[in-house]
């Protein structure tokens, strides 16, 4: 039995990854007739060790940001509906409360594979998301254009 979906939540930076995601999440949404949440969260360094809370930390007023105009440009362009969330915090942890706000049904994340000393100082954030969120979450690959030709 497959399960429609009726609201997905896209994790959105101005990354080559995020750009994956939201091609995906977007994608998924034009299937099912879906609505897309676009999430941008402005991080803040060491807030992963801070007591959460129980709602979002929502930047007030309009929530724009480069990367979430285009990401809202490319659902019009695909005929999907969408709306935005600006968060600040802890990027893992504001996802999953507006996921839970927002009450969707899967939480589309991008992955830039770091490696090493960069893995280490920057983090996985969809690595934490998964232990973050009660809701579905798809991992989207980012292969980058040099890695893909040679494979």
């Amino acid at each position: 039995m497959t399960h429609q979906l009726k609201r997905i939540l896209v994790a959105v930076d101005d990354s080559d990854a995020s750009k994956t995601a939201v091609d995906e999440g977007i994608a998924l949404a034009a299937d099912d007739g879906a609505e897309i949440v676009f999430a941008h969260v402005v991080a803040i360094v060491g807030e992963q060790f801070v007591p959460g809370t129980k709602e979002p930390a929502r930047v007030p007023g309009p929530a724009e940001t480069p990367s979430l105009k285009a990401a809202e440009a490319r659902a019009a362009d695909a005929g999907v509906a969408c709306t935005t969330e600006l968060l600040v915090g802890y990027a893992p942890r504001q996802l999953a409360l507006v996921a839970d706000d927002r009450d969707v049904d899967l939480i589309v994340v991008g992955s830039r594979h770091l490696k090493g000393l960069k893995r280490v100082l920057l983090g996985s954030t969809s690595r934490a998301l998964l232990a973050e969120s009660t809701r579905a979450v798809l991992v989207v690959p980012y292969v980058p254009v040099e890695e893909a030709v040679a494979v």
